[in-house]
């Protein structure tokens, strides 16, 4: 195995992109894998795709042959997982193919760990806690998911940990809280603000709009993960947050200021989701105490963002 190859798997997508450039800058080889769904964009590896030190592969980690020849071929030192099915809504409306790639593409890639002794990072959610209505949760508490997603998400990290405990398979698991930035999909929260407002509708915000959100920006978390994949010993599970937490009222309001719009005429309250969690909050005392503290400024990463949405928005 080389340790300098990983294999990054949705890496077409918003936050696996990102991880791509963090790792390339930081001279790894990245072989890339991704199925290219509805959330998985070519135009998302613009900027690294010709990098002489990324190759890209069309496939579905559920392929075990596939993942399995791939890995072999490019002596795949860490299969680092993005690949997911991630937004709620959806998978309340079918959770058919949250399954399909939450839990039996982590089998899958598993699988591969266990024939070639590889290593797998896998990426969860702060979501598999559930919700809280005061304090945070540590690395320590029992998970809890509430919606069809994080209960896949939280399958996925059983599965991880069962391996390791039934195959000896090294693993590292993160549980992020929630990512904004640049190519984040339109069905997320703040690129729908951002399209309301671009095109004079109302943005749609569900019940009250005091539920509460913990915001990291995704550069942030890819370095973090990143700096843990370098630091950490194996085996072990860290929460990611900047603790930037704000009720989606709050984030539209911020996002109303930034484009010069009026917040009572731009937004409009909706029914409620089904099972809507209240609030997601995480700590992050073990991610400080192996070093890392690298967040950046809210603010800043915030204008950065809208402002980055509204030109892809104008493409």
């Amino acid at each position: 195995m080389n340790s300098n190859a990983v294999l990054l798997t949705g890496c077409a997508g918003f936050i696996g992109s990102h991880a791509a450039e963090e790792f390339l800058k930081h001279g790894y080889d990245v072989v890339g894998v991704d199925n290219l769904t509805y959330a998985g964009k070519m135009k998302n590896m613009n900027e690294f795709i010709d990098h002489s030190r990324f190759i890209f592969y069309k496939e579905d980690i559920c392929n075990f042959s596939s993942i399995l020849e791939i890995c072999q071929r490019h002596n795949i030192g860490w299969i680092i997982n993005f690949a997911a099915e991630t937004h709620v809504d959806n998978s309340i409306d079918d959770c058919n193919s949250f399954i399909h790639s939450n839990v039996t593409g982590v089998m899958s890639l598993l699988n591969v760990c266990k024939k070639l002794k590889c290593k797998i990072f896998h990426i969860s959610t702060d979501e598999v806690y559930g919700s809280t209505k005061s304090g945070s949760f540590s690395e320590n508490d029992i998970l809890d998911p509430k919606n069809p997603y994080s209960a896949t998400k939280a399958a996925a990290e059983h599965l991880v940990r069962s391996y390791a405990n039934t195959y000896d398979i090294k693993y590292l698991i993160v549980r992020p809280s929630n990512n904004f930035g640049p190519r984040q999909h339109d069905e997320k929260f703040l690129p729908t603000i951002i399209r309301s407002l671009a095109n004079n509708d109302k943005v749609p915000i569900y019940g009250d709009g005091k539920n509460i959100r913990d915001w990291l920006f995704v550069k942030d978390n890819v370095r973090a993960i990143r700096y843990i994949i370098e630091n950490s010993p194996e085996c072990e599970i860290y929460n990611i947050t900047s603790k930037n937490e704000m009720t989606n009222l709050q984030i539209c309001r911020i996002v109303c200021n930034i484009l010069n719009k009026e917040v009572d005429k731009s937004i409009e309250f909706i029914n409620d989701r089904l099972g809507h969690d209240f609030r997601y909050s995480i700590k992050n005392a073990k991610l400080k105490s192996i070093g890392f503290s690298n967040f950046s400024s809210f603010k800043r990463s915030m204008n950065e963002t809208v402002k980055g949405l509204c030109g892809e928005k104008n493409e």
